[in-house]
């Protein structure tokens, strides 16, 4: 089966991510494809005939994935907030990532590297974990930040809000 670039792309991100929501997946291929109006009509039209030619590839409902991998709402938030952060336009991206890490990638025209990262309790070792990195953004799964957080510098958390996007609360220090 011939495919085109963008279905290319989008083989590559299941590969990466596994699964991802519908709307993510748009927002990185339209980000990726700039130069083309890429409407949901041909997105879905893509996703029909990667379907139709690969037999691990699934649609439901508003989930795209791959056989085998079950969604993870923790990573589909790591999404949600790289897309926020590079504005819908990473340069590249990966899972493969040190735990507490959920995923890293880079943006931007210096590559600015951002890791998303689950804070856990006991907090002081899950920060402490990270710290070498330079911009961590750590999230959780009720999207809370826990009381009396105290983060290192270039360190941030990602409150969600009742829409879906992220407010970004930094460290004070340098």
């Amino acid at each position: 089966m011939l495919l085109s670039v963008q279905q290319k792309y989008i083989l590559e991100v299941l590969r990466k991510l596994g699964f991802i929501r519908r709307q993510q997946l748009a927002v990185l291929v339209r980000g990726k494809f700039q130069h083309l109006e890429i409407s949901d009509t041909r997105l879905d039209a893509m996703l029909r005939q990667l379907r139709a030619g690969n037999g691990g590839i699934f649609l439901e409902g508003e989930m795209v994935h791959l056989s085998g991998a079950r969604p993870d709402a923790l990573r589909l938030e790591a999404v949600d907030v790289m897309l926020e952060l590079a504005e819908g336009r990473p340069e590249d991206f990966t899972t493969r990532v040190e735990r507490p890490g959920i995923l890293r990638f880079s943006w931007g025209d210096d590559l600015r590297l951002f890791t998303v990262a689950e804070l856990s309790a006991p907090i002081r070792p899950t920060v402490e974990t990270l710290v070498h990195l330079k911009r961590v953004v750590w999230i959780t799964e009720n999207g809370v930040p826990p009381e009396s957080l105290t983060l290192p510098p270039k360190h941030f958390f990602a409150a969600r809000q009742t829409d879906g996007s992220h407010r970004f609360y930094g460290s004070n220090g340098p």
